[in-house]
């Protein structure tokens, strides 16, 4: 596998590892709860759901890791505002220390009035003071939400889509399906106090086009238990 050299967000240090995921990582599942909340306990309600009407003006901005191969650098300023217009879910505040290294997977069951949508999933951190900050991120077309069975052609840590297009599956309006994907790694360690946000949105207007036709869709995510939407993360 080589070497893998990571930083460590809120601790500040260089660290290398041989092994990835980490050796003695373990997976902590948040599922989706009542009051926007993400609790360790799986939901117990049969219908729960959260509707959400996809504002086409939310962004990341003009200093995202996109906007690198610009030679923009990357800034993300306080999230706060922004994350006002997205479908936000907060776990109460940290009691202790706690690292998340490796890649955050996010299962989402949704129902959409649309036909094709996009997902941007943003796991971010709340200060005490209600600042918010971005730590990473992941998106995927609602078309291309098929896992495939094939070997992929490289190491994957999530679900695989081949975004091919005999895989290619449009939404059904009305009907619930599974958009699950990983995000990028990331490597922070929060403190006793802060929250983790797992915020969702349905468009980022200055890094992606609207998809025609599906531009402002009304989003149905399930939070219940049959259809129990989660985010998983790599804790050290």
């Amino acid at each position: 596998f080589g070497v893998v050299e990571y930083y460590t967000l809120g601790e500040n240090q260089w660290k290398t590892t041989k092994e990835w995921p980490l050796p003695g990582t373990y997976r902590q599942r948040l599922y989706l709860s009542t009051d926007h909340q993400l609790s360790r306990v799986a939901p117990e309600q049969e219908t729960a759901c959260d509707v959400y009407q996809v504002d086409p003006d939310t962004s990341t901005g003009l200093n995202n890791r996109w906007y690198t191969q610009l030679g923009h650098p990357i800034f993300f300023p306080n999230r706060q505002e922004e994350d006002k217009k997205l479908l936000i879910y907060d776990t109460p505040p940290l009691e202790e220390a706690l690292e998340i290294t490796g890649h955050p997977v996010v299962h989402l069951f949704v129902r959409s009035n649309a036909c094709d949508g996009q997902f941007f999933v943003y796991l971010e951190t709340v200060d005490p003071d209600g600042r918010v900050r971005l730590l990473t991120e992941g998106q995927l077309r609602a078309l291309h939400r098929k896992v495939s069975d094939e070997t992929p052609p490289f190491k994957m840590f999530g679900p695989y889509h081949s975004l091919k297009e005999k895989d290619a599956e449009p939404l059904i309006p009305g009907e619930v399906a599974e958009i699950a994907f990983d995000l990028y790694p990331v490597s922070v360690l929060l403190k006793q106090g802060q929250r983790i946000r797992l915020a969702i949105a349905g468009a980022d207007k200055d890094t992606f086009a609207p998809i025609d036709g599906c531009e402002t869709p009304e989003i149905t995510v399930e939070r219940n238990s049959v259809y129990a939407s989660y985010l998983d993360l790599p804790i050290i």
